[in-house]
């Protein structure tokens, strides 16, 4: 397991495809695009426009499979129920090839929403997360294909919370407070995932130990 930097640019987190939900290209060492387009507002493209300028926290792992069968995974609705130790429920609202929306519920109550803002198969996907339309914070799912037996995830999260405020107030807030925590949560979810894989048998509840943001 390791915590992962950008790999491409140290601005920008990993790529999940080739372009972004505008069709830029955004290639770094991943492959061509193969996106779906997924219902944007405007309103939508701005929040992602302003988050991707954000500090991040990353975590990445090497999985026993190769990008489709992990995808494969990634693709049901409600996919997020049998590997993640932290998710009492998660729900599809939409999930359909024009929008992809669903609910996690969280081991303590805690509810947050889920928008994709892009789907590339056997690529990866982009996602706006939060309690409300407002505060939603940018996740990337990357899949990059090792062999024909292994591929490397890396999932990103830009929080909201730093968006309009000062430098300095955000980079300590992000060292010694926000990462620290993201860091740990999201390795959970990759070693949920991992387990997933070799096992097929739905992971345990904090199976690597209680968060203080999602455990009960």
């Amino acid at each position: 397991m390791s915590i992962t930097e950008p790999s491409c640019d140290e601005q920008q987190p990993p790529c999940a495809g080739s372009r972004d939900y505008r069709g830029t290209d955004r290639s770094c060492s991943c492959s061509r695009e193969r996106k779906t387009d997924l219902v944007l507002t405007d309103s939508d493209r701005v929040q992602v426009d302003r988050l991707r300028s954000v500090p991040f926290a990353s975590a990445s792992m090497s999985l026993p499979a190769s990008a489709a069968q992990v995808f494969s995974v990634l693709e049901r609705p409600g996919h997020l129920e049998p590997f993640h130790p932290f998710c009492q429920e998660n729900t599809a609202l939409a999930w359909d090839e024009s929008e992809r929306r669903d609910r996690i519920v969280y081991l303590n109550g805690k509810i947050l929403d889920r928008q994709f803002v892009r789907w590339t198969p056997d690529e990866g996907f982009e996602l706006l997360i939060g309690e409300s339309i407002d505060e939603r914070s940018l996740v990337t799912w990357s899949l990059h294909d090792d062999s024909a037996v292994s591929t490397t995830i890396t999932i990103t999260v830009q929080p909201y919370i730093y968006v309009g405020k000062p430098r300095i107030i955000v980079a300590s807030l992000h060292a010694l407070w926000i990462r620290p925590r993201l860091n740990a949560y999201l390795t959970s979810v990759v070693n949920g995932l991992n387990q997933y894989l070799e096992t097929g048998e739905r992971v345990a509840r904090n199976a690597w130990g209680s968060h203080p943001w999602f455990s009960r």
